[in-house]
């Protein structure tokens, strides 16, 4: 058997979110390599470069030198929000495969560029819905296929997190209306809803409130203090495609939570609960024992259900078919439903996904 190319994989953006995740589990796929990076700051391209071995002259400050280098087969766009969009449609026009983070844009309109390249163009590319890939979330999957626990009555979600407490946190993009469209909704709430419209259906209307807690912070580049202009915390209910409602609670300021996210789902026969501390177990309620018990049991989810975001990437940068990899669709369905909840706070009025 012919050996395996391996995918050179380009990253534009090697702030946090790349260096704490998507090089580590690129190093775990099979068959990648980090070939070429890009910042625009030039401290933490050099920084980062030097971890990670990049060659001086792969080390770019503008993204479309990196997608046009002959040393990039596929690329990551690890950037704040705004960028998204212009970056993975320039790497779809050039024929590269393209991971986005999440979410795609600063709107619906803004971000969909990309599906209008992706039409155009037949390029792959994915967007870094990362929990739809642990274990429990796709066991859950299967059951509900299942029909293990009937129709669904009702689903109660949370995504609690600290960070926005952290001491000296200073006015980073996240704060900041223009590189992100929104806060704590679209950085951490549009996990959950990926994992909803996954797992349990559609979001038809929502009525929700955003609440900015820190009020200000520091600039990065001076002591001076500006406005905090995107939301801290969110809390929304949705009408699922079924009638039935979903509560959803998002926030980063939270102490006591470092990164907790809770799912629960309840049926007419049953529930299926999981808790993402510990990504491989599920608490269930299923079958006659259960449910005349009145109690619930956790399972170990086998390992098999588990499955590497990256190694998803790396395969469909390959031309192969993956299961349950988050498409460009499944990015804009979400930016509609971020839409929808911004409108409904700024409104105080239900509102509508279409």
């Amino acid at each position: 058997m012919a050996e395996q190319k391996i995918v050179r994989i380009g990253i534009i953006g090697v702030g946090g979110i790349t260096m704490g995740v998507h090089v580590s589990g690129l190093k775990d796929a099979k068959d990648c390599k980090i070939t070429a990076i890009c910042d625009t700051d030039t401290k933490r391209l050099a920084e980062n470069g030097d971890k990670l071995g990049i060659p001086e002259n792969l080390r770019f400050t503008d993204y479309k030198a990196l997608v046009d280098c002959d040393e990039v087969d596929a690329v990551e766009v690890c950037t704040p929000n705004n960028w998204h969009p212009e970056m993975a449609a320039y790497a779809i026009k050039k024929g590269k495969p393209v991971n986005i983070e999440k979410p795609l844009g600063l709107s619906y309109d803004h971000a969909k560029i990309i599906l209008d390249a992706q039409k155009e163009y037949g390029t792959p590319a994915m967007v870094c819905f990362s929990y739809r890939f642990r274990s429990a979330v796709r066991y859950a999957k299967k059951l509900l296929a299942e029909n293990a626990i009937g129709e669904i009555l009702g689903v109660n979600v949370k995504y609690l997190k600290d960070s926005g407490l952290w001491e000296g946190r200073r006015l980073e993009w996240r704060f900041q209306k223009e590189y992100g469209g929104t806060g704590v909704l679209g950085d951490l709430g549009v996990h959950l809803i990926d994992m909803c419209t996954y797992l349990v259906g559609d979001i038809k209307q929502v009525y929700g409130k955003l609440d900015i807690i820190v009020k200000e912070r520091m600039r990065l580049d001076s002591d001076e203090y500006a406005p905090v202009t995107t939301d801290d915390a969110c809390n929304f209910i949705a009408s699922l495609d079924n009638g039935k409602t979903a509560n959803f609670s998002i926030s980063r300021c939270v102490l006591g939570h470092r990164n907790t996210i809770t799912f629960d789902i309840y049926g007419a026969d049953g529930l299926i609960s999981f808790d993402l501390n510990h990504p491989d177990e599920l608490t269930i309620c299923i079958g006659k024992a259960d449910k005349e018990c009145g109690g619930t049991h956790t399972v170990k989810v086998p390992a098999k259900y588990a499955l590497s975001q990256e190694g998803t990437f790396v395969n469909i940068a390959r031309g192969n078919s993956v299961d349950c990899h988050p498409t460009v669709e499944d990015g804009l369905r979400c930016q509609k439903i971020l839409d929808a909840v911004l409108l409904s706070s700024e409104t105080g009025r239900a509102v509508d996904v279409e």
